[in-house]
């Protein structure tokens, strides 16, 4: 059964809600898993693009948005489900997407805007009355 992790950040900034995004990419790129970021719409996606591209200096994050020609280990969405199936989605969509389950793991990246936080209060009663194991973290400023 699929995993699903709340991380709870205590802000309003959408960029700090995509760095945190970012960081959980290069964790989860470093364990060798794919990975899926299923963004709310395009602008979003796109935004998330060229942060992952200037995140770190240091390091390289391969990826690509879905429907573009490039297999990568890291892939962007946000109105269909990727083609294939991967160990980690990170969600920012306000709903549960219907794929989610062809994932072993789920990453609800929650922050203090009121709409994302009753979105996120939403998704988490979807997981708990179906059963899913969830685990929460509670991340810092």
């Amino acid at each position: 059964m699929t995993r699903v992790d709340f991380y709870l950040l205590p802000s309003t900034d959408e960029t700090a809600r995509l760095r945190v995004v970012c960081r959980l990419a290069v964790k989860i790129f470093g364990l060798g898993q794919q990975l899926h970021i299923h963004t709310a719409d395009a602008q979003q996606a796109q935004k998330l693009d060229r942060l992952l591209w200037t995140f770190q200096d240091t390091s390289f994050l391969p990826h690509s948005l879905v429907g573009s020609e490039s297999a990568t280990p890291i892939t962007i969405g946000y109105d269909n489900a990727p083609a294939t199936d991967g160990d980690v989605l990170i969600n920012l969509a306000p709903d549960t997407p219907h794929f989610f389950s062809r994932f072993e793991r789920v990453a609800e990246v929650v922050d203090e805007q009121p709409d994302v936080r009753v979105a996120g209060r939403t998704r988490y009663r979807f997981y708990r009355d179906r059963g899913y194991a969830l685990q929460h973290h509670q991340l810092g400023s």
